[in-house]
């Protein structure tokens, strides 16, 4: 019942040269595997549906075999993901004839296949990853499945618009990520209770009326982020519990912070070369005053002589820290202290060394052992360092 294509080894070890005749011969061994079992299957259900290999429009009439294959069964978790580990070569077109849809000048309303509708009334999960899906078919998806709370578009070069609106649509949590041409997103009257958006441009967002929406992440580069952000979400920032900004906020000292009553878990990028990063990081701290979470998202692009001194203050409900991407410089020893001081009620020190951002790269995949030795080195460096350092009653964890 859960079919889970995912070759990862195989997609590593013929990852170079890109389209050379080992991806080519891979690409048909995949391609031939999950043919093979998809024709072979005889169960009534499937649950989950899920294929993750370098895949080409050559590849599109088995593609569209897979997608037909699990509406059919009944999939309640489908998850597309045709060009993974940053291959940069022809897109995927998601097949919308499948679903009926005509693609002319504009997609016209589908003429569905009946065997079709059993996927549509059991879908709850719909991942796509480097798959070119029209903005018509995400539309219909989230019209016509009845039970879809779950959808992540991930580097799609279609999607320009997208709209959440109305309390029939019974999604939950939405995710977009990369998708180069979205202008904007309008998410009105609507059950979401997660929302993160993250591209190389500053959308048109509007978020309205959504009393559930709790969790929200941002990533929008731009000089301008704190003050875009905290504008598109005017109407839901006083409601939300969970807070991640994963774009690096600019210090200015005339920025007046909106009050954020309800955050208890906080995500910031944190610059460790920039001398400013603990004063910024004190006005944030202040603006949610009843923070118990904060992760630091570590960047580094520079040397750093020292921080600017940050204003004396004392937050009471600051329990856990975690630092993500911690490599043990000096900036972060400094970081510590500030945070120890502060944070007068701190309970907990996480150090992570892992580069999240790296995790999905094909680098990654290559250089793996290389990298998890020095990762490694890192978490000696910080346990010997958090032993002196950290004050009694404060647990420090490296993960």
């Amino acid at each position: 019942m859960n079919l889970n294509f995912d070759d990862e080894d195989t997609l590593c070890r013929t990852a170079r040269p890109p389209g050379g005749k080992a991806q080519e011969l891979a690409n048909l061994r995949y391609v031939n595997w999950v043919n093979s079992v998809v024709e072979q299957h005889r169960g009534p259900k499937v649950e989950q549906f899920r294929v993750s290999f370098h895949l080409d429009k050559r590849s599109s009439s088995s593609i569209d075999k897979w997608i037909r294959f699990a509406m059919k069964k009944g999939v309640q978790m489908l998850d597309i993901d045709f060009l993974e580990y940053g291959f940069h070569q022809s897109y995927t077109l998601f097949p919308h004839q499948v679903f009926g849809f005509k693609q002319g000048s504009a997609f016209e309303v589908p003429n569905l296949d009946p065997c079709m509708y059993t996927g549509f009334k059991s879908l709850k999960d719909l991942c796509f990853k480097n798959v070119d899906v029209a903005e018509e078919v995400l539309q219909y998806f989230l019209s016509n499945c009845p039970v879809l709370e779950r959808l992540s578009v991930y580097n799609s070069r279609y999607v320009s618009r997208l709209r959440v609106v109305g309390t029939s649509i019974a999604l939950k949590y939405l995710e977009i990520r990369e998708c180069f041409m979205m202008e904007s997103i309008e998410i009105r009257d609507a059950n979401l209770v997660s929302f993160t958006y993250a591209g190389h441009t500053i959308i048109n967002l509007l978020i309205k009326n959504v009393p559930r929406l709790v969790d929200v992440s941002i990533c929008e580069p731009n000089n301008l982020f704190f003050e875009v952000v905290f504008t598109q979400l005017s109407y839901c920032l006083s409601q939300l519990e969970t807070l991640k900004l994963t774009y690096n906020v600019l210090f200015r000292c005339d920025r007046i912070f909106p009050t954020m009553p309800n955050v208890r878990h906080l995500g910031l990028i944190f610059e460790g070369d920039d001398a400013f990063a603990l004063v910024n990081l004190t006005y944030f701290l202040q603006a949610c005053p009843y923070l118990h979470k904060l992760v630091l998202q570590m960047h580094y692009e520079g040397p750093l002589k020292s921080f600017a001194r940050a204003p004396k203050f004392s937050h009471n409900f600051l329990k856990v820290v975690e630092m993500v991407g911690y490599v043990g410089r000096t900036s972060d020893f400094a970081l510590v202290r500030y945070l120890t001081k502060t944070a007068v009620n701190l309970e907990k020190i996480v150090v992570n060394p892992v580069q999240t951002w790296l995790l999905q790269s094909l680098n990654y995949r290559i250089m793996k052992d290389q990298i998890l030795k020095w990762q490694e080195t890192v978490r000696d460096r910080a346990r010997k360092y958090f032993k002196r350092r950290v004050p009694k009653g404060i647990e420090f964890v490296c993960l």
